[in-house]
């Protein structure tokens, strides 16, 4: 894959217009067709008439004679362009937008040569004008090798295109003018329009292939788009949740910041899990392992944990990042983590088709008055409101005299339902 090279519009004097159409993809990808990608193909009123025509007619139009562009400029090599229209999806009212068009130059010298009969016995004379006979319309010629006079003259329209066809029979010509002139004709229009016909061909049929890459890559930057919006406002809404609720419980600004940053840690490590997996599935072992890291490494602490292959969407990770870090910041002050010897165990399983259970359990730690229960902080709060909201299912959190007990339902749903960057249709 050859390097990406700054995107520019050229000529830039598309302001005035107030409008451009910049060449975007070309193939085959060459490092001299690479440095096409920019010009405006707006800027030249020949080309910009063909492009109008396009368009309201719905249909491949030829351009007038003109310049052809190559590396990026405008050279001397004189030829015309055919461009297709691409169309959005209908509207309502029936209407369809304009997203573009697909576009094929050609050289009018090569098209001409190879359109001629090969019969090295007819050495014909062929001019073909693009209106009047007049050099400023001519698009190519093949010379004969003596003039004869002896011409005939024929209108051609090639994709609504109208072209002047002058045919020059050579001086030994033995049969009669009109017989021979009117053969050669035949033969000559019939193979200009062949050869036309497999060159659109077999471009509409490259074409199609591109468009399609390209129709692909704007529903996945469109989907990606939207996606992100919709995750960065949810993070954010979460952000402001804890903010506002560590305010509230917290008695001095040391203790506010220290309980934000260790929540706002939390979400940035499920977020780097989320990331690794391109946001999509996460495995509930790797969010537990990657909130339970600190306190599973000490020999005085004991953390067991295991079940099924469970995956989950990117919020509903999320969520539970948030609960098994407060889970576990609970547990290090007051609970099982707080003591040597203390133990918890974390145990997931489906509970059906679309849920899964987690099961938080504390053993050996200080012994807990079940009647007095433990003071509810925003840890508390979280874990039965927020997470509980962005679960859609109620927390059972309970403090019991050997240790704080917790479940959570998860909803588990289908991939497609969230992933957006599939390789294959979801």
């Amino acid at each position: 894959m050859l390097p990406t090279p700054p995107f520019a519009v050229r000529p830039a004097d598309f302001a005035k217009r107030g409008y451009a159409v910049p060449v975007m993809y070309l193939v085959p990808e060459t490092a001299r067709n690479r440095q096409s990608i920019g010009f405006d193909m707006a800027s030249d009123p020949v080309r910009r008439i063909a492009m109008d025509r396009a368009e309201l007619e719905e249909r491949p139009i030829v351009s007038g004679k003109l310049q052809l562009v190559h590396a990026g400029h405008v050279s001397d090599q004189v030829g015309f362009v055919m461009y297709m229209p691409v169309f959005g999806a209908s509207r309502d009212d029936g209407s369809r937008t304009l997203r573009g068009f697909v576009f094929t130059p050609f050289a009018a010298d090569e098209f001409l040569r190879t359109s001629l009969p090969t019969d090295p016995d007819t050495p014909l004379g062929v001019r073909l004008y693009d209106g009047t006979e007049t050099n400023a319309d001519l698009l190519a010629q093949e010379s004969p090798a003596a003039r004869s006079g002896r011409v005939v003259r024929r209108w051609v329209d090639v994709a609504g295109r109208r072209w002047l066809l002058v045919v020059e029979a050579p001086p030994a010509m033995v049969l009669s003018m009109l017989s021979v002139m009117t053969l050669l004709f035949g033969l000559l229009v019939a193979t200009l329009l062949l050869v036309l016909a497999r060159l659109v061909s077999q471009q509409v049929a490259e074409d199609r292939v591109a468009l399609a890459w390209f129709e692909q890559q704007s529903s996945i930057r469109d989907s990606l788009t939207r996606e992100l919006n919709h995750r960065v406002k949810n993070t954010l809404a979460n952000v402001l949740s804890i903010i506002a609720l560590t305010r509230r419980r917290a008695r001095d600004l040391d203790s506010f910041v220290e309980s934000l940053e260790g929540r706002i840690r939390a979400l940035s490590a499920t977020h780097d899990l989320l990331t690794q997996s391109d946001w999509g599935a996460t495995p509930v072992d790797l969010v537990i392992r990657a909130e339970l890291a600190p306190y599973a490494q000490g020999a005085d602490h004991h953390v067991d944990m295991g079940g099924p292959d469970v995956q989950l969407a990117p919020n509903d990770a999320l969520s539970l990042g948030l609960a098994i870090h407060e889970l576990a910041t609970n547990a290090a002050k007051y609970g099982a983590l707080s003591v040597p010897g203390g133990r918890v165990e974390v145990r997931w399983e489906l509970a059906g088709e679309t849920t899964a259970r987690i099961s938080w359990r504390e053993h050996g730690g200080p012994a807990i008055d079940p009647k007095a229960g433990r003071k509810r902080g925003f840890g508390t709060d979280l874990i039965e409101k927020i997470v509980a909201h962005e679960l859609r299912n109620p927390v059972d959190l309970r403090f019991e005299a050997d240790g704080v007990r917790c479940t959570l339902i998860i909803p588990v749903r289908e991939r497609g339902s969230f992933a957006i960057r599939e390789g294959r249709p979801v």
